[in-house]
């Protein structure tokens, strides 16, 4: 740089203390000056690959609509350049909160295969996938240089390792947010598990979770699982494997859930199940507990940092009268320490209702 060359000629003279002296602090400034130099991480992501970063990263594509929300958890929603959001598949189909907190979603939103060609053209420095569907998006990209973290975020202890490693790519002030927020996640569970701790197994609450249709139910694999088991409740359908699994009715009367729960996608409503003659005989039916998650921006059910939220809905609709957690509190304080979005009273209480 300039600044070094500059100075040639002086070193040549004078005591060679001097000299050192000299040489010492023209490098420490040429080592500081903005720009003249960029730090490298090494991270493992969570499907095992090791991936060397430049930092600061500034230029992020996320096709993995779940990754996606680790980056605004952490205050790096405004290093995006593309982005996948679970649950939207179209702009039409976000709704009018999401587009209040996220103003350039009209020119963020990605839906459909990933382009290579896009993400090279965007000049991304990073791209965050999917584990489990982009491992041949994620070669092609390598090849071009382009570096990609693969994110398997599948159980709760998965999520808080992949905000971790968020916090770790995105530098200090992330990291401190990731350690916040994995401490929020805790301190959650851990006073729904001490409300509960005298509730016998037998007066747990049996739950059944369904999908985006009647006989569509989740299986003790899957994440929605974890969420009940952390609310104080038993899955009905932990015995079943792998993704959301085809049942029929005479199991599901079998089983006898005296909950049932339907996730915030899809097109079932409570009364599909609650008009429906031939659930008239389910508990949960005859005492009117069957509801459909809230949802104002990611879906509560699935391994983003709102499924926090997930727990503390779940818990308070188990048990309204056993639970401590003030929800409200719980769903504003979330919205406001990690997305930097301040609620209306209606979407508070939108969130907060059974």
């Amino acid at each position: 740089m300039a600044i070094c060359s500059s100075n040639t000629a002086f070193y040549a003279q004078g005591d060679r203390r001097m000299n050192r002296i000299w040489i010492t602090l023209v490098l420490a400034c040429c080592l500081t000056l903005p720009g003249s130099a960029q730090s490298e991480i090494t991270v493992t992501d969570q499907a095992g690959y090791t991936v060397t970063l430049k930092q600061p990263i500034e230029i992020i594509t996320s096709v993995h609509g779940i990754a996606t929300y680790y980056i605004y958890t952490l205050g790096g929603g405004d290093r995006l350049d593309t982005a996948y959001y679970i649950g939207v598949k179209t702009l039409s189909s976000a709704s009018d909160s999401m587009l209040r907190w996220e103003p350039r979603l009209p020119e963020l939103l990605a839906y459909g295969d990933p382009n290579i060609e896009e993400i090279v053209a965007s000049g991304s420095e990073l791209v965050l996938a999917d584990g489990a569907q982009h491992e041949a998006i994620a070669e092609q990209l390598r090849e071009l240089g382009i570096p990609v973290v693969l994110y398997r975020a599948e159980t709760p202890s998965e999520m808080k390792e992949a905000i971790a490693l968020t916090g770790t790519l995105l530098g200090p002030s992330a990291e401190d947010r990731a350690a916040s927020f994995i401490a929020d996640y805790e301190r959650l569970v851990n006073t729904v598990s001490s409300d509960l701790s005298t509730l016998d197994e037998q007066a747990r609450a049996r739950v059944l979770f369904i999908g985006t249709s009647l006989t569509k139910a989740i299986s003790g694999e899957m994440y929605q699982s974890s969420l009940i088991a952390a609310a104080g409740g038993i899955c009905v359908t932990d015995v079943l494997f792998g993704s959301w699994n085809e049942v029929n009715l005479e199991q599901i009367l079998l089983w006898n859930p005296q909950i049932i729960i339907i996730p915030p996608y899809g097109m079932i409503q409570p009364a599909d199940i609650l008009e429906n003659p031939d659930w008239q005989v389910l508990d949960a039916v005859q005492s009117g507990r069957v509801y459909r998650m809230p949802r104002l921006i990611a879906p509560m059910d699935t391994p983003v940092p709102e499924s926090l939220l997930g727990i503390a809905w779940m818990a308070k609709t188990f048990y309204p009268e056993r639970v401590s957690l003030d929800l409200a509190q719980e769903i504003e304080r979330f919205y406001t320490a990690y997305y930097g979005f301040e609620l209306t009273d209606e979407e508070i209480g939108i969130l907060s209702s059974p």
